[in-house]
């Protein structure tokens, strides 16, 4: 069936922030020039004399001298204290005063009558700073001088465990390869950038604020925080949203700040973030380098695993201990691994703020541990494949029991059915045969086959939240705290609801989420909406129909029987919407709001196929065919997962082959437009087949699993090992995006032996 969202969003009908703007005035921010300095002074007095210009405000002059950014998430302490997990106390301010930290940096903010004004007098606010030496590598991170005064380093988080015995085994192991492996700094770049919109509302007495986020409630928790201000004083709505992917998962400044600015002084505001903006202060994602030993046996079974990483959080993040742990989790991949070692830090550099990009760590630890298996491989003289072959679980190990917890405390238990079944599936979709059968038709190029595993907890909690309630007309509206950012929640949510209703899917109205409407949730991220929302969706479903046929059997006088939105009882009926009319003097009896929270996470699994073409004079690389088999659970609507694995393929394919954020050794930003930050175009994206293997889970009432970060999470290591395989072993790829360099080079010494 149609997306519900279609018909509109394909009309270009659709309302996001920039549309919310209308009538508002224009907020721009004076950001930082500099990389790390202390500021000596701000003068505005230029920027206040221009024409248009209502307003140029300081964190002082907003009264948030001193306001920080609260985190996002802490880890269950049953989690901190198994992994030795524990972070600084970080002070990200929303308004810098005395020191900046980062290009892109807010200071300052003005008001103009429109945009044009408002940027020019931006360029007029002179900020004066006395530099300090900026800190853009994380190897050197930890023995440079502390960025923030209450700091004794820069670490900003650690982690580290270990079990079984890691030592012997890499004493006597037959093979011990290891490796360094780094995935480069990049991001989400959605299509529509940030936008926020404040609207005092003094009649009631609060302020409306409209972003594009993934995480309403979680904005108004930090803006509550940030002021004091009570609940009902701050009302966050969510307008349609042009893609999010974790950049948008997160609490900025300019939300605060408009907020506060917009009480202040009365005035509608608007900030829409322009496209040099979002390169240069949006949150950022990745940057990590692993270093990795591997021991094995003489068949290539796994007998023991290390990895000592760095995260590089630039000048902080609201989510390092997500990140964190999800790569330090994930690290275990979907294999037997009888021992480990594990030990990773996050550090404070003088780069843009960190947020979680698709994956959140899961890519950057798939990368690190598929790349080594991948190169004792070639040490043992066995096939990627079999490497891979011999070392997944199957029916006969899981579940699989791992002897560390999950970040929210729970035992970790992979729950899946048969991971070997994912590589011979994906293997059948994309046999290594048809690369030979592509090279006829590239003959200019080496063609590679390349396979990458992935394990992926998905659903996480704590809680969501969902609403339902019957309308006048026998409708059922429904919203809930996972806000949508272009997954389908309209059509996925309706779905769950009509079902567990037993009425047609037209006769639910799904409303976006406000905080308003739907007092507490969570927000849309970690692959959680469709079980951790969906659950709550169906579960309200259920106690809204048992509220409707408590009270039909009260109307028609005793037990009716039920379909399709109608009571009957002998030759009487009655619908929702009638019961509706019954229930006017108590609004709340046919609406109900619910709350699932999932005992724990539950764990998906895939394995993709890259073929890939490296061409054989300039070394420029080209994705040719693309496959992914995933384990996953029952799928709520299959066209919108597999749209969710097709866009995560793409973005896989942009950070492996295109995107970074360069810096210079001043710690000036090299990548603020799309001629210096590559994306990748239609051309580079191949069509993808997909297969998905159906295993239940009983951990959720609708059977769903996870996928929206499944598709991204492989393709950096099956990408890279198809390169390797094109060049015959010459090369091993060990950092994305791949450099041009080492492969051309690689390539001569292949034409010299041809």
């Amino acid at each position: 069936m149609a997306r519900v969202e279609d018909g509109t969003l394909l009309a270009g009908q659709g309302r996001f922030a920039a549309d919310a703007a209308e009538g508002a005035h224009q907020a721009v921010f004076v950001r930082s020039t500099e990389p790390h300095a202390d500021i000596l002074g701000i003068d505005t007095a230029a920027a206040r004399a221009m024409p248009g210009v209502l307003g140029v405000y300081t964190a002082a002059d907003l009264g948030l001298d001193g306001a920080r950014l609260p985190v996002l998430t802490t880890p269950n302490p049953a989690f901190a204290e198994a992994t030795g997990f524990r972070m600084a106390e970080q002070r990200i301010p929303l308004l810098a005063t005395e020191r900046v930290h980062y290009v892109g940096q807010p200071i300052a903010v003005l008001i103009a009558t429109d945009r044009y004004r408002a940027e020019d007098a931006a360029e007029a606010v002179t900020v004066s700073y006395r530099g300090r030496a900026p800190v853009t590598e994380a190897a050197t991170a930890l023995d440079a001088e502390p960025l923030y005064e209450h700091l004794a380093d820069n670490e900003a988080a650690r982690i580290g465990y270990s079990f079984g015995d890691p030592e012997s085994a890499f004493a006597s192991a037959y093979r011990v390869v290891s490796g360094e492996y780094r995935i480069g700094r990049h991001g989400a770049v959605p299509l529509e950038t940030r936008g926020v919109v404040a609207r005092p509302d003094r009649r009631l007495g609060r302020v409306d604020l409209t972003t594009s986020t993934q995480i309403p409630h979680l904005v108004r928790n930090a803006v509550r925080t940030v002021t004091g201000w009570a609940e009902h004083e701050i009302v966050v709505r969510v307008p349609d949203v042009g893609g999010g992917f974790g950049t948008k998962a997160n609490v900025y400044a300019e939300e605060i700040v408009l907020a506060v600015l917009a009480r202040q002084t009365g005035f509608d505001l608007a900030w829409i973030e322009d496209r040099q903006e979002h390169l240069l202060a949006a949150a950022q994602g990745r940057d990590q380098v692993h270093r990795t030993r591997l021991a094995v046996d003489e068949l290539g079974r796994i007998l023991a695993f290390g990895d000592e990483f760095l995260v590089d959080v630039g000048a902080g993040s609201l989510w390092v201990a997500g990140i964190v742990a999800n790569t330090a989790v994930h690290a275990l991949g979907p294999y037997r691994i009888p021992a480990m070692r594990m030990s990773g830090r996050a550090v404070l550099t003088t780069k843009t703020i960190v947020a979680q990009y698709r994956g959140a760590g899961r890519p950057e630890a798939a990368f690190a541990l598929e790349r080594t298996l991948d190169a004792a491989a070639a040490e043992l003289g066995i096939g990627t494949a079999r490497i891979r072959e011999v070392n997944l679980l199957t029916e006969a190990d899981l579940p699989y029991p791992r002897p560390i917890p999950y970040r929210d405390g729970e035992p970790i238990v992979y729950d899946g059915r048969n991971y070997r079944a994912c590589l011979d599936k994906v293997r059948e979709l994309l046999p290594e045969t048809e690369r030979e059968r592509l090279s006829a038709e590239h003959p200019g190029s080496l063609l590679g086959y390349g396979l990458g595993c992935y394990l992926e907890a998905t659903a996480r909690g704590p809680y969501e939240t969902a609403r339902l309630r019957v309308l006048d007309d026998g409708a059922v509206e429904l919203s809930t705290g996972a806000a949508a950012a272009g997954q389908g929640h309209a059509t996925v949510f309706g779905r769950v609801a009509a079902t567990a209703l037993g009425i047609p899917e037209d006769r639910v109205r799904y409303r976006p989420t406000d905080t308003e409407r739907l007092p507490d949730g969570i927000g849309t991220f970690a692959s959680r909406s469709a079980v951790v929302a969906g659950s709550a969706v169906h579960n309200g479903a259920l106690r809204l129909l048992e509220r409707a046929r408590a009270l039909a059997e009260v109307v028609l006088g005793g037990p009716a029987e039920y379909a399709g939105g109608v009571f009957r009882r002998g030759e009487t009926e009655i619908g929702l919407g009638g019961l509706a009319a019954h229930t006017r003097s108590d609004p709340t009896a046919l609406d109900v709001t619910e709350t699932y929270r999932p005992r724990t996470v539950t764990w998906t699994m895939g394995v993709h196929a890259a073929i890939v073409a490296v061409d054989r004079r300039s070394g420029m690389l080209s994705v040719l065919r693309y496959a992914v088999a995933h384990e996953g659970g029952n799928e709520l609507d299959p066209e919108i997962v597999r749209g969710q694995i097709l866009g995560g393929v793409a973005q896989g394919i942009g950070g492996s082959l295109f995107e970074e954020y360069g810096y210079a050794p001043s710690g000036q930003p090299l990548s603020t437009t799309f001629a210096a930050y590559h994306l990748p175009l239609s051309t580079d994206v191949p069509n993808v087949a997909v297969a998905h293997l159906y295993v239940d889970t009983p951990e959720n009432p609708i059977g769903a699993r996870g996928a929206g970060e499944s598709g991204t999470i492989a393709a950096y290591p099956a990408i890279a090992a198809a390169v390797d395989d094109a060049l015959d072993g010459r090369i091993h790829c060990a950092a994305t995006p791949l450099d041009p360099g080492p492969i051309h080079a690689a390539l001569q010494k292949v034409t010299v032996l041809a």
